[in-house]
């Protein structure tokens, strides 16, 4: 199973770490992994960077995007996708502060949450701790002026 700690971060934290995603990687790792006074130092330094989710606007763009769906549901504010012909599935959960995925089978499943999450917000940071994979949801576009 995979299971993906999704984070909205602000406008400027992204464009200034866009080609150095591997600093904002290990930054959320130690928070996961620090003992508790690092933890709480780390803690603070994600949550400057990061914004609030705008979960109405998610809800919204979830239902509106895969009501058409007969494999997507949702029950207690949790979002599924189970596509049972490729055995896909997977789990959206808001907490407030970031979006947890958790997935099992191809890849199908997670990958739709995250095109509706990307047309929601560009700056949405995913991290997979334990395959240590992260990266944004819509990359950040780099503007170089001359």
């Amino acid at each position: 199973m995979r299971h993906y700690y999704i984070y909205l971060l602000k406008p400027e934290v992204a464009a200034s770490y866009f080609g150095k995603e591997w600093l904002i990687f290990q930054l959320f790792f130690e928070g996961e992994t620090a003992n508790n006074e690092l933890k709480e130092v780390v803690q603070k330094q994600v949550k400057y960077i990061s914004s609030t989710l705008p979960s109405l606007q998610i809800r919204k763009n979830l239902e509106k995007s895969l009501k058409i769906r007969n494999d997507f549901y949702v029950l207690n504010e949790h979002y599924y996708l189970d596509i049972k012909p490729l055995e896909s599935k997977a789990v959206l959960k808001d907490h407030g502060h970031l979006i947890t995925i958790s997935a099992s089978g191809s890849y199908q499943a997670e990958t739709v949450f995250f095109e509706v999450l990307r047309k929601v917000n560009s700056c949405f940071f995913a991290v997979d701790f334990e395959n240590k994979n992260y990266g944004w949801l819509n990359p950040v576009k780099q503007v170089n002026y001359i």
